[in-house]
C-alpha cells in the first residue's frame, strides 16, 4: 500500500518557504536630478515613437512604467494623472518638468481637461518664443487625432474658454494669441 503523506508543521513549512524566496535585489539610489533626467528622456522617447500619437494614455502610461524600470527606475516615478500631464507637455516639445518653467502657462491652462494641455502648450510655446503659430497637423499630433476638423472644434473650445485669441490675416496665415499671458504667435498657414 502506498505511504501516507508526510505531514510536516506549518511552521517549518513557513519557514522552508521564506528561506527560499531570494533575497529582493539592493535598490540602486538615484538622485532626484537624475530620476528627473531619466523621465525626461523616457517621454522623450514616447513620443519620438510614431505609433504613441494614436495610443491612448492609459497604454502609454505602462510602457512609461515599462521603460522608467528598465532605467532603474524602480518606483513609479507618476501616477496616471501627472503622466498625462507630462506627456502632453513632451508633446508640446517640453521635455523637462513643466510646472517650473511652465508654471504661468499651466496656471492659464487650468480651466482646461488634461488632454487638450498638450495643444494649448505648442501654442503657448510658440508664442512665448516667437514662433510660427502651429499648423492644424501639428495641433492634430500634439492632440494624439489625425482629424483636423477635430483640432478646429479643439480651438474654437478653448477660445470659448477665453484662452485663445485666434486672427486670421489677409494672406489667410493664422496668429493665435494666449491674452492671458501676453503671448502672441507668428502668423503661419494654418494646414
Amino acid at each position: 500500500a502506498p505511504e501516507a503523506p508526510r505531514v510536516v508543521p506549518s511552521e517549518s513549512l513557513i519557514e522552508a518557504l521564506a528561506r527560499s524566496v531570494p533575497s529582493p535585489e539592493p535598490e540602486t539610489l538615484v538622485t532626484p536630478e537624475e530620476a528627473a533626467e531619466h523621465i525626461a528622456d523616457v517621454l522623450r522617447a514616447i513620443v519620438e515613437d510614431p505609433d504613441s500619437a494614436l495610443r491612448s494614455p492609459s497604454v502609454l502610461y505602462q510602457d512609461f512604467l515599462v521603460r522608467c524600470r528598465m532605467v532603474g527606475l524602480t518606483r513609479p516615478a507618476l501616477d496616471l494623472s501627472a503622466f498625462v500631464r507630462r506627456l502632453s507637455a513632451a508633446r508640446a516639445g517640453i521635455h523637462g518638468d513643466p510646472d517650473a518653467e511652465w508654471s504661468q502657462a499651466l496656471e492659464a491652462a487650468k480651466a482646461l481637461p488634461d488632454d487638450m494641455l498638450g495643444p494649448f502648450l505648442l501654442v503657448a510655446r510658440a508664442a512665448r518664443e516667437g514662433l510660427p503659430c502651429p499648423s492644424d497637423a501639428e495641433l492634430a499630433a500634439t492632440y494624439g487625432t489625425a482629424s483636423l476638423g477635430r483640432v478646429r472644434r479643439l480651438i474654437q473650445y478653448i477660445e470659448s474658454r477665453e484662452l485663445f485669441v485666434t486672427r486670421v490675416d489677409l494672406a489667410g496665415k493664422r496668429s493665435i494669441t494666449i491674452p492671458r499671458l501676453g503671448w502672441t504667435t507668428q502668423p503661419a498657414e494654418v494646414a
